[in-house]
Parts: structure tokens; sequence; C-alpha cells
């Protein structure tokens, strides 16, 4: 592959999908980024033939084949569009957008300018994700009743444009619960949802968050089968390593990372490999005028059940001095 590639973005997730490129051997026409230093730092160190704060001007002037975008959520529907409209295939981070009508939206852009647009749902490269979605799809546990998913962090949680609600879209579940639901869905076989429940706190572990820090919430996919999925960040424990699952089916059960408590120091969750397939395809559909596996469609699925459990714990939401509490009959 020759392919050239512009990274949105100098933080975690670009430089996940930098190395992915070098692995690939894919050409890096530029980084762009308000933040000269951080900017010409990633550069440097990923050989970007160009830094600049300008996406247009980059885009004017590398032609690139596909614009890989890690900003800031807020900033990820015009940054898509812009390079929707400058004929690049876009690659953008979860959450595709912070709402469902921009996603729309870009939907709509990309089929305008017939690129495809494919969003970083990146566990569906997991091999040990993969090899479990084998085993449901040969019946080994037969029909699948529910499924357990966590998308948690352990006594830290991220900071800056992460915790602020205009930057953001929301905290945990977006971030991290959003990682939970799609693997779910794809270990399901892609099903459709058709009610999200949910609970979810905020200021549960840290007062100072403007955005959710802990919840719970369920999908009941048009399947028959139910998800629970557990997300936050600070909690004093996990349940399961970030997008594990574990399904439940009328003969048996299992799960991705059954050993998980026993991984070493030198376990690397998020592996190099699964971004490296992810571009791979995105690189090969995209060149092909395919759907790649994380295609928009995938990201605004798992956008519309966010989105859906936000507004649910919203409405279900009720201050404390409405409910009656039950008076068991041996107390009147």
């Amino acid at each position: 592959m020759s392919t050239p590639l512009v990274i949105v973005g100098y933080g975690w997730a670009a430089r996940m999908h930098a190395r992915a490129a070098i692995a690939l051997q894919l050409p890096i026409a530029g980084v762009v980024g308000p933040n000269p230093q951080k900017r010409d730092a990633f550069a440097a160190e990923f050989g970007a033939f160009e830094s600049s704060d300008d996406l247009l001007g980059v885009l004017t002037r590398a032609r690139p084949h596909l614009a890989v975008i890690c900003s800031p959520n807020a900033d990820h529907f015009a940054q898509a569009s812009q390079a929707i409209q400058a004929g690049a295939h876009v690659l953008v981070e979860k959450p595709v957008t912070t709402t469902l009508a921009d996603a729309v939206t870009l939907a709509r852009l990309a089929d305008e300018h017939r690129v495809t647009v494919s969003v970083g749902h990146m566990w569906r490269y997991h091999e040990a994700v993969l090899a479990l979605r084998s085993q449901i799809s040969s019946g080994a546990f037969g029909n699948i009743v529910r499924t357990h998913g966590y998308g948690v962090h352990a006594k830290w949680g991220p900071s800056g444009w992460f915790t602020q609600q205009q930057r953001s879209g929301g905290g945990a579940l977006i971030d991290m619960g959003i990682h939970a639901i799609d693997t779910a869905r794809f270990l399901l076989g892609d099903p459709l949802p058709i009610r999200v429940q949910a609970s979810i706190g905020k200021g549960s572990f840290r007062e100072d968050l403007e955005v959710d820090d802990d919840g719970l919430l369920i999908i009941d996919w048009n399947s028959g089968v139910r998800s629970l999925v557990e997300f936050g960040w600070w909690q004093p424990r996990i349940g399961g390593l970030e997008a594990e699952t574990e399904v439940v089916g009328v003969k048996g059960s299992g799960q991705i990372w059954p050993e998980f408590r026993s991984f070493d120091s030198n376990y690397e969750h998020c592996s190099l490999d699964m971004y490296r397939l992810q571009l791979q395809d995105v690189v090969r559909c995209s060149s092909d005028g395919k759907d790649s596996r994380v295609s928009l469609d995938v990201g605004v699925i798992a956008l519309q059940i966010v989105s859906e459990a936000y507004d649910a714990a919203r409405v279900a939401y009720q201050p404390s001095t409405y409910i009656k509490t039950w008076e068991p009959t041996w107390q009147r």
C-alpha cells in the first residue's frame, strides 16, 4: 500500500493510527491540530510531510486518500465534512459525531461526494473478539439469551475536553460504554436495537465532573437478546477489561477475556494489531467503493444507542420525594 493519509489530532488515538500507518507503509501526508508544539513533535516522530492548523489547506495540497480524525468529539462533524467535500475518504474516531442529526448529514454528504466514512470501533478487529464471535455463530452456546459487557476505567479517568460536556457530548458512556455496546452488537451479528433503558450517575466517584462517570444500560435487540452494559470512570475495581463481553446461551456461556486478571504488565489491551487491521480494511474498502467492517452505519447505530440511553436516564429520573416506600402489613 502507498495510500497517503492525513491525521487530525496528535493524542493517544492519533498515535495508534500513525503506528498502524507506518506498519502498513502508508505515507502520512500531514498532521493537523491547533497546538504547534504537539503537532510538530508528532510530525517529526511519525514522518509526516506537513504540520498545520489548517485542515482545508492540507487537504487541498496533499489530496490524501484518507483523513483520519482523532480530534475532540465536538469537532468530528465539521472536520469530517471538510474532508468529504475535499474528496477524501474518512476514518473518524468514535463517536462519529455528538448528535444523530450531524451523523445523518455526514451520510448525505458522503453519498453526494461518493466517498466512504468509517468509524473507529476497532474492537471488531481484535482476534479474541473475532474468536468469540465465531463460537457464537457456530452455535457453540445455542441461542444467546443475554450479554454482559464492560466499559470501565478502574481508579482512573480522563481530563481535559473529555470531561467538558460541550466538547465531548457526554462522559463515561460516550467514551467507554460505547465500546462495550458495539462489541456486544458485533458479537451478536449486528442486530438492531428496539429498546434502551439506562440509569446514569454524574459525579458518583468524582464530584467535580460535569459529565457522567457511572451507569448501567440495558439494550433489547430485535433478535430477542438483551445486553447489559456497565460503564464508568474512577471505579474502585473492574469486572472486565474495556469492551469485555460475556455471552449467555441456552447451551453454555463464554467471554472474550476470561483470564484477564492473570495478564502480566507487558499485556497491551488496545493492541496495535487491531488498529492495523482496521486501517487496512478501511483503505482497501474505500479504494473498492465498499463499506468497511466499521462503516458509518455501525457508528450511527452505536451513537443512537448512547443518545437514547442519555434520554432514557433523563426521562426516567424522578426526585426522591416522589417515591412512595412500600409499607409492610405487619408495620401498620
